[in-house]
Protein backbone atom coordinates (compact mmCIF):
# COMPACT_ATOMS: atom_id res chain seq x y z
CA UNK A 1 0.00 0.00 0.00
CA UNK A 2 1.38 3.42 -0.96
CA UNK A 3 1.78 6.27 1.50
CA UNK A 4 -1.05 8.09 -0.27
CA UNK A 5 -3.38 5.10 0.10
CA UNK A 6 -2.49 4.75 3.77
CA UNK A 7 -3.26 8.42 4.36
CA UNK A 8 -6.60 8.17 2.54
CA UNK A 9 -7.57 5.13 4.59
CA UNK A 10 -6.61 6.89 7.85
CA UNK A 11 -8.63 9.96 6.89
CA UNK A 12 -11.64 7.73 6.18
CA UNK A 13 -11.30 5.97 9.51
CA UNK A 14 -11.14 9.37 11.21
CA UNK A 15 -14.36 10.42 9.47
CA UNK A 16 -16.11 7.25 10.62
CA UNK A 17 -15.17 7.96 14.22
CA UNK A 18 -16.51 11.52 13.96
CA UNK A 19 -19.73 10.27 12.37
CA UNK A 20 -20.20 7.65 15.10
CA UNK A 21 -19.59 10.22 17.86
CA UNK A 22 -22.31 12.45 16.42
CA UNK A 23 -24.88 9.78 15.62
CA UNK A 24 -24.47 7.64 18.73
CA UNK A 25 -23.89 10.59 21.07
CA UNK A 26 -23.92 9.39 24.72
CA UNK A 27 -24.03 5.76 23.60
CA UNK A 28 -20.58 6.27 22.09
CA UNK A 29 -19.19 7.45 25.44
CA UNK A 30 -20.77 4.55 27.29
CA UNK A 31 -19.62 1.94 24.79
CA UNK A 32 -16.05 3.25 24.77
CA UNK A 33 -16.03 3.70 28.56
CA UNK A 34 -15.15 7.39 28.20
CA UNK A 35 -16.45 9.68 30.98
CA UNK A 36 -16.32 12.84 28.81
CA UNK A 37 -16.05 13.89 25.19
CA UNK A 38 -12.54 15.13 25.82
CA UNK A 39 -11.59 11.63 26.94
CA UNK A 40 -13.15 10.19 23.79
CA UNK A 41 -11.29 12.67 21.59
CA UNK A 42 -7.99 11.89 23.32
CA UNK A 43 -8.49 8.15 22.95
CA UNK A 44 -9.13 8.37 19.22
CA UNK A 45 -6.37 10.94 18.71
CA UNK A 46 -3.80 8.78 20.47
CA UNK A 47 -4.68 5.62 18.53
CA UNK A 48 -4.97 7.25 15.11
CA UNK A 49 -2.18 9.80 15.65
CA UNK A 50 -4.41 12.73 14.76
CA UNK A 51 -4.91 16.04 16.61
CA UNK A 52 -7.47 15.91 19.42
CA UNK A 53 -9.42 18.85 17.95
CA UNK A 54 -9.95 16.89 14.71
CA UNK A 55 -12.49 14.62 16.37
CA UNK A 56 -14.33 17.47 18.07
CA UNK A 57 -14.60 19.25 14.71
CA UNK A 58 -15.75 16.12 12.87
CA UNK A 59 -18.41 15.32 15.45
CA UNK A 60 -19.72 18.87 15.08
CA UNK A 61 -19.72 18.57 11.28
CA UNK A 62 -22.09 15.61 11.42
CA UNK A 63 -24.30 17.01 14.20
CA UNK A 64 -26.78 18.95 12.01
CA UNK A 65 -28.16 15.71 10.52
CA UNK A 66 -28.58 13.84 13.82
CA UNK A 67 -31.21 14.28 16.56
CA UNK A 68 -28.85 15.19 19.38
CA UNK A 69 -28.91 18.40 21.50
CA UNK A 70 -26.08 20.09 19.55
CA UNK A 71 -26.56 22.27 16.48
CA UNK A 72 -23.11 21.62 15.07
CA UNK A 73 -21.95 23.36 11.91
CA UNK A 74 -25.47 23.78 10.54
CA UNK A 75 -24.61 26.68 8.21
CA UNK A 76 -21.78 24.91 6.39
CA UNK A 77 -22.38 22.56 3.43
CA UNK A 78 -21.12 19.05 4.07
CA UNK A 79 -18.15 17.99 1.98
CA UNK A 80 -18.33 15.03 -0.37
CA UNK A 81 -16.17 12.76 1.78
CA UNK A 82 -18.50 13.34 4.73
CA UNK A 83 -21.60 12.79 2.63
CA UNK A 84 -20.18 9.49 1.38
CA UNK A 85 -19.71 8.24 4.96
CA UNK A 86 -23.26 9.27 5.90
CA UNK A 87 -24.71 7.66 2.78
CA UNK A 88 -22.96 4.36 3.36
CA UNK A 89 -23.35 4.05 7.13
CA UNK A 90 -26.80 5.48 7.84
CA UNK A 91 -28.48 2.07 7.50
CA UNK A 92 -26.05 0.23 9.78
CA UNK A 93 -27.60 -0.46 13.17
CA UNK A 94 -25.91 0.95 16.26
CA UNK A 95 -24.28 -2.35 17.23
CA UNK A 96 -22.71 -2.71 13.79
CA UNK A 97 -21.49 0.90 13.80
CA UNK A 98 -19.97 0.46 17.25
CA UNK A 99 -18.25 -2.72 16.13
CA UNK A 100 -16.75 -0.85 13.17
CA UNK A 101 -15.49 1.83 15.58
CA UNK A 102 -14.05 -0.83 17.88
CA UNK A 103 -12.21 -2.51 14.99
CA UNK A 104 -10.82 0.81 13.80
CA UNK A 105 -9.54 1.74 17.25
CA UNK A 106 -8.15 -1.78 17.73
CA UNK A 107 -6.27 -1.25 14.42
CA UNK A 108 -7.83 -4.44 13.05
CA UNK A 109 -7.24 -3.42 9.45
CA UNK A 110 -7.58 -6.95 8.07
CA UNK A 111 -11.25 -7.30 9.03
CA UNK A 112 -12.35 -3.80 8.00
CA UNK A 113 -10.01 -3.02 5.12
CA UNK A 114 -12.56 -3.72 2.40
CA UNK A 115 -15.19 -1.49 4.00
CA UNK A 116 -12.72 1.35 4.58
CA UNK A 117 -11.45 1.20 1.00
CA UNK A 118 -15.02 1.34 -0.29
CA UNK A 119 -15.82 4.38 1.83
CA UNK A 120 -12.66 6.14 0.69
CA UNK A 121 -13.86 6.30 -2.94
CA UNK A 122 -15.94 9.44 -3.40
CA UNK A 123 -16.77 9.10 -7.07
CA UNK A 124 -20.47 8.30 -7.04
CA UNK A 125 -23.49 10.44 -6.23
CA UNK A 126 -24.54 10.14 -2.60
CA UNK A 127 -28.22 10.82 -3.37
CA UNK A 128 -28.04 14.23 -1.70
CA UNK A 129 -28.23 12.36 1.57
CA UNK A 130 -26.96 15.13 3.84
CA UNK A 131 -29.62 17.59 2.69
CA UNK A 132 -32.31 14.92 2.95
CA UNK A 133 -31.33 14.02 6.52
CA UNK A 134 -31.17 17.67 7.55
CA UNK A 135 -34.65 18.23 6.10
CA UNK A 136 -35.84 15.15 7.97
CA UNK A 137 -34.49 16.49 11.24
CA UNK A 138 -36.33 19.78 10.73
CA UNK A 139 -39.53 17.87 9.99
CA UNK A 140 -39.15 15.86 13.20
CA UNK A 141 -38.68 19.04 15.22
CA UNK A 142 -41.85 20.52 13.67
CA UNK A 143 -43.81 17.36 14.43
CA UNK A 144 -42.66 17.28 18.06
CA UNK A 145 -43.80 20.88 18.48
CA UNK A 146 -47.16 20.26 16.77
CA UNK A 147 -48.07 16.63 17.50
CA UNK A 148 -51.32 17.65 19.16
CA UNK A 149 -52.53 19.56 16.10
CA UNK A 150 -51.29 16.97 13.60
CA UNK A 151 -52.38 13.68 15.18
CA UNK A 152 -54.26 14.78 18.30
CA UNK A 153 -51.51 13.16 20.38
CA UNK A 154 -50.13 14.73 23.52
CA UNK A 155 -46.37 15.13 22.89
CA UNK A 156 -45.76 13.62 26.31
CA UNK A 157 -47.21 10.34 25.00
CA UNK A 158 -44.64 10.07 22.21
CA UNK A 159 -41.90 7.48 22.60
CA UNK A 160 -38.77 8.61 20.77
CA UNK A 161 -37.38 5.66 18.79
CA UNK A 162 -35.35 7.56 16.21
CA UNK A 163 -32.11 5.96 17.34
CA UNK A 164 -33.55 2.48 17.82
CA UNK A 165 -33.41 1.42 14.14
CA UNK A 166 -36.84 -0.20 14.53
CA UNK A 167 -38.39 1.05 11.28
CA UNK A 168 -40.21 4.15 12.53
CA UNK A 169 -39.50 7.33 14.49
CA UNK A 170 -42.06 7.40 17.31
CA UNK A 171 -44.25 5.06 19.27
CA UNK A 172 -47.21 6.17 21.37
CA UNK A 173 -47.68 5.40 25.05
CA UNK A 174 -50.92 3.46 25.48
CA UNK A 175 -51.03 2.47 21.80
CA UNK A 176 -48.45 -0.36 21.56
CA UNK A 177 -49.18 -1.13 17.90
CA UNK A 178 -48.92 2.41 16.59
CA UNK A 179 -45.83 3.46 14.65
CA UNK A 180 -45.24 7.01 13.40
CA UNK A 181 -42.69 7.81 10.72
CA UNK A 182 -41.85 11.44 9.92
CA UNK A 183 -40.73 12.54 6.44
CA UNK A 184 -39.82 16.03 5.30
CA UNK A 185 -39.73 17.84 1.98
CA UNK A 186 -38.48 21.38 1.50
CA UNK A 187 -41.24 22.49 -0.88
CA UNK A 188 -44.90 21.58 -1.40
CA UNK A 189 -43.90 18.66 -3.59
CA UNK A 190 -40.98 16.27 -3.32
CA UNK A 191 -39.87 12.68 -3.00
CA UNK A 192 -39.74 10.79 0.29
CA UNK A 193 -37.62 7.72 0.88
CA UNK A 194 -38.19 4.63 3.02
CA UNK A 195 -35.49 2.27 4.16
CA UNK A 196 -36.19 -1.39 3.60
CA UNK A 197 -36.73 -1.79 7.35
CA UNK A 198 -39.31 1.02 7.39
CA UNK A 199 -41.14 -0.40 4.40
CA UNK A 200 -41.24 -3.91 5.89
CA UNK A 201 -42.53 -2.52 9.19
CA UNK A 202 -45.24 -0.59 7.36
CA UNK A 203 -46.32 -3.75 5.55
CA UNK A 204 -46.73 -5.63 8.82
CA UNK A 205 -48.46 -2.85 10.79
CA UNK A 206 -50.84 -1.75 8.00
CA UNK A 207 -53.20 0.98 9.34
CA UNK A 208 -51.23 1.21 12.56
CA UNK A 209 -48.30 2.67 10.59
CA UNK A 210 -48.65 6.43 10.17
CA UNK A 211 -46.50 8.46 7.79
CA UNK A 212 -46.55 12.20 8.52
CA UNK A 213 -45.04 14.24 5.69
CA UNK A 214 -44.09 17.80 6.60
CA UNK A 215 -43.73 20.05 3.55
CA UNK A 216 -42.85 23.66 2.81
CA UNK A 217 -40.25 23.53 5.55
CA UNK A 218 -38.37 26.45 4.01
CA UNK A 219 -41.40 28.77 4.15
CA UNK A 220 -44.77 27.91 5.73
CA UNK A 221 -44.79 24.29 6.97
CA UNK A 222 -47.79 22.13 6.17
CA UNK A 223 -48.44 18.43 6.62
CA UNK A 224 -50.22 15.41 5.18
CA UNK A 225 -50.89 12.07 6.84
CA UNK A 226 -50.74 8.67 5.14
CA UNK A 227 -51.94 5.57 6.97
CA UNK A 228 -50.99 2.13 5.70
CA UNK A 229 -48.46 3.46 3.16
CA UNK A 230 -48.27 0.06 1.43
CA UNK A 231 -51.79 0.76 0.18
CA UNK A 232 -51.87 4.56 0.11
CA UNK A 233 -48.55 5.31 -1.62
CA UNK A 234 -47.06 4.37 -4.98
CA UNK A 235 -43.38 3.54 -4.65
CA UNK A 236 -40.46 2.27 -6.71
CA UNK A 237 -37.59 0.21 -5.35
CA UNK A 238 -33.96 1.17 -5.83
CA UNK A 239 -31.01 -1.14 -5.35
CA UNK A 240 -27.58 0.12 -4.48
CA UNK A 241 -24.33 -1.14 -3.04
CA UNK A 242 -23.68 -0.21 0.57
CA UNK A 243 -21.42 -1.17 3.44
CA UNK A 244 -22.94 -4.13 5.29
CA UNK A 245 -21.87 -6.18 8.27
CA UNK A 246 -21.74 -9.95 8.80
CA UNK A 247 -21.58 -11.49 12.27
CA UNK A 248 -19.51 -14.67 12.05
CA UNK A 249 -18.98 -17.38 14.65
CA UNK A 250 -16.60 -20.35 14.41
CA UNK A 251 -17.83 -23.39 16.33
CA UNK A 252 -16.57 -26.87 17.08
CA UNK A 253 -18.90 -29.87 16.71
Amino acid sequence: MTDSSKRTRLETETLIIGYAMSRLDQLYLTARNCPTWQAAYREAATILAEPVQTFNNLRDEFDPIHPNPRQGWHNRPMRASRVKVVDELQDLNDDALLELVNRILARDEESIGEAIDSLAVVNRVAHNVAERLLTGRRAEAYFLANAQAILQIDPRQLIDLRNAACGYDFGVDGQPNWAIEIKGVKAARGAIQFTDREWREAKVRKEDYWVVVIGNLATQPTFKIFRDPHCSLVVQSRYRQTVTVDWISTIDL
